[in-house]
């Protein structure tokens, strides 16, 4: 595995001078790995470049040394003294420009280079401009020095005259308020439009539990009725940190959770999202609705559909990749409909020397059907062919008159499982609502003549006479 060093570079301002000797800056550096353990004992690769003006400015000078780390992972150079690579050091005008100092390292000792930092040389080394400054021209006055520490108070001055207005803002206690009707409040905005507009380009607002984490309060936004009534009537958002969901409640004095967003799940690497509608039904599926849904549009389902009650529908087919033309049809064909719940069963079997063949059947048949049906026809010769004895023990016999006959046989059950028969077929039903239809457009009639139409009615009325007797109560 690569290992990543990080680097703490200390730039000593100190200059060290030689007689005969060009000038230099002591320097030094820490280096350590990605876990921020130190590399100790090891001979690195420097390359030091000054840089002028910018951090990514023109190289006025670079040099390269081999340092080794201590014990405690530091190396210490003196930049000026390394192997130059281009530029002379002592011809650096420290005075007339900004430089920076880069600094790159190859802990394998070479010159790969793999770390890398850039720091402003926020002195001028003043020991090296010394040298030159006694014969320069005295250059322009230095930025003001740093502001002073604040003087002690002075006394109290005269009170002011007593205000005419209305105070704005209202402290109670712990609470402040405004008590003005049609004030705005903004937050990087001074024209705000709302009664809170926060307009800054990194708009934020944060509500949470400070300092811990995993409670289960950790934030509420709540949009009330009435902001002075006792209790909660209407909506709100909870984040609950304990088990990382977001709830949306609402009720009224009494609060109940109508949709529950979890932050994240995590499989390995992978994470997913998840919305849970009602109560947790499926902790492991992304989406889990419990109650009654409706749907008025298109549903498409890629994967497979599980279900454990009945399904009504105006049509059903099956839809598949055409097998002779895969990439340019479809194969289309209906279900076969019936106003009972029947299973089918067939198959061949030709009869022996003496006209008979018994045919077995799954073992579950008895158990799983009743009031059986037979279906014989005779392949390739024209002979009498019969079901010589009913179906028991799950097998029956067929005779042709004719022996070594092939026949196709089919057997059909009315299913006789306990679901079955606890939720039989009713093959005509009183609609609930007379007057509307399944599909009013076939029926020459107009879209507000829908089953769907006129349920979404009679939720909307209901709805209504909800929120008029909360009113109500509220009073």
């Amino acid at each position: 595995m690569k290992k990543i060093y990080t680097l703490i570079a200390i730039l000593a301002l100190s200059l060290s001078t030689f007689a005969q000797a060009p000038e230099k800056i002591s320097y030094q550096a820490v280096v350590r790995n990605t876990s921020g353990a130190l590399v100790t004992s090891s001979s690195v690769g420097v390359r030091i470049s000054i840089l002028q003006t910018t951090s990514t400015g023109t190289t006025v000078y670079s040099e390269t040394h081999t340092a080794t780390t201590n014990v405690n992972g530091l190396i210490s150079i003196e930049i000026g003294g390394g192997t130059v690579v281009s530029g002379t050091f002592s011809s650096i005008a420290w005075a007339t420009n900004t430089y920076f100092i880069k600094t790159e390292i190859d802990p394998a000792g070479g010159t790969s280079y793999s770390i890398t930092g850039t720091s402003q040389l926020l002195s001028v080394p003043y020991a090296l401009y010394s040298k030159t400054s006694g014969s320069s021209t005295p250059g322009p006055a230095g930025p003001a020095g740093p502001v002073g520490a604040i003087g002690p108070a002075g006394p109290a001055g005269p009170a002011g005259p007593a205000g005419g207005g209305d105070t704005t803002w209202i402290k109670v206690g712990n609470n402040i308020h405004n008590k003005n009707l049609g004030y705005n409040v903004g937050i990087g905005t001074t024209t705000p439009v709302a009664t809170l507009s926060i307009g800054d380009t990194n708009s934020e607002m944060k509500i949470g539990y400070p300092g811990t984490f995993n409670n289960a309060n950790s934030g509420r936004i709540s949009f009330e009725e009435d902001v002075n009534f006792a209790t909660t009537c209407g909506l709100n958002f909870q984040y609950n940190g304990a088990t990382n969901n977001l709830h949306l409640l609402a009720g009224c004095p009494t609060l109940d959770t109508v949709v529950r967003f979890n932050r994240t799940i995590s499989s390995g690497a992978a994470f997913k999202s998840r919305v849970r509608i009602g109560s947790l039904i499926n902790a492991s599926n992304p989406l889990s609705v419990t109650g009654n849904a409706d749907i008025s549009g298109n549903l498409t389902i890629s994967g497979n559909l599980n279900v454990t009650g009945s399904i009504s529908k105006g049509s059903g087919t099956f839809k598949i990749d055409h097998p002779l033309d895969p990439a340019n049809k479809y194969l289309v064909h209906s279900f076969v409909e019936s106003p009972e719940m029947m299973n089918v069963y067939s198959g061949n079997v030709t009869t022996d020397a003496n006209g008979y063949a018994t045919v077995t059947l799954p073992a579950y048949f008895e158990a799983a059907n009743k009031d059986f049906r037979y279906q014989l026809t005779a392949i390739g010769s024209f002979t009498q062919v019969i079901v010589k004895e009913k179906i028991s023990n799950n097998t029956f016999v067929i005779q042709t008159k004719t022996p070594n006959v092939e026949v196709s046989w089919q057997v059909t059950g009315v299913r006789n499982d306990k679901y079955a028969n606890e939720n039989r077929i009713e093959p005509v039903v009183v609609k609930k609502n007379p007057g509307t239809y399944l599909h009013p457009e076939v029926h020459g009639q107009s879209a507000d003549k829908s089953e769907e139409a006129e349920r979404v009615k009679k939720e909307l009325e209901r709805l209504k006479a909800l929120e008029a007797e909360s009113n109500d109560a509220d009073r």
